[in-house]
């Protein structure tokens, strides 16, 4: 007897830090709809613009296609920027893979040359480049920061952070305008060690997103 496919929602809510993030990827035995997707600008007096990128994956070739759904709105201050008011359908298939990705401009984004990371207390120290005008208390995004675990750590990623959040910044070395050093408690990793290897962006958090799926189980 055939099981009834079954409808599942889903939520994703993530800050959107420097540079490209995917946002979405549909699970195996389903499709997807996304219902609903928006970003809100969460900076003060800024003017940060987004766009959101539908990728399809040919399985067999792995050869990707980008298709812009809305290319650098802007998102005003105090405001939001809707991205999807509608329907917009997902799929994997046994030829397809769709994905849905995001990327963010704004102002305020220094490059990270190096990371100390200390567990148990899972407070980081940063450096960056350039100074990077924050303060105590100041809200940010980090992306794209490469490092390194034991193995048999049962870590999936290296890459981090990851899943993506925002952090608060708790000190910095040296004065507002002129520091190149802030920690940031990112979280402990159950004794686990990490060692930084390079890359990284990191930024003022100026923008938030939030979408609403619909999952439909094929199988």
């Amino acid at each position: 007897m055939a099981i009834a496919p079954v409808n599942k929602f889903l939520t994703v809510a993530v800050p959107v830090a420097p540079g490209e993030q995917k946002i979405y990827e549909v699970p195996t035995g389903t499709s997807a709809i996304l219902l609903y997707a928006q970003v809100s600008n969460v900076g003060v007096g800024t003017y940060p613009t987004t766009t959101l990128i539908h990728r399809r994956e040919s399985r067999s070739t792995g050869n990707t296609r980008d298709i812009r759904v809305i290319k650098n709105i802007e998102v005003p201050p105090n405001d939001a920027a809707i991205l999807v008011d509608g329907r917009l359908v997902l799929e994997k298939t046994a030829t397809v893979l769709d994905r849905l990705y995001i990327t963010g401009t704004q102002t305020g984004i220094v490059t990270i040359t190096n990371v100390t990371y200390d567990e148990p207390t899972g407070v980081s120290t940063f450096t960056t480049l350039t100074t990077h005008g924050f303060s105590a208390g100041s809200e940010i995004t980090m992306s794209g920061i490469a490092m390194t675990c034991p193995s048999g750590s049962g870590i999936t990623t290296t890459i981090f952070p990851s899943p993506q959040k925002s952090y608060v910044v708790d000190s910095i070395v040296d004065d507002v305008g002129t520091s190149k050093t802030f920690t940031t408690t990112v979280g402990s990793a159950n004794g686990i060690a990490h060692t930084y290897v390079s890359g990284g962006l990191v930024g003022p958090l100026q923008m938030e997103f939030i979408g609403s799926f619909l999952e439909n189980s094929t199988t």
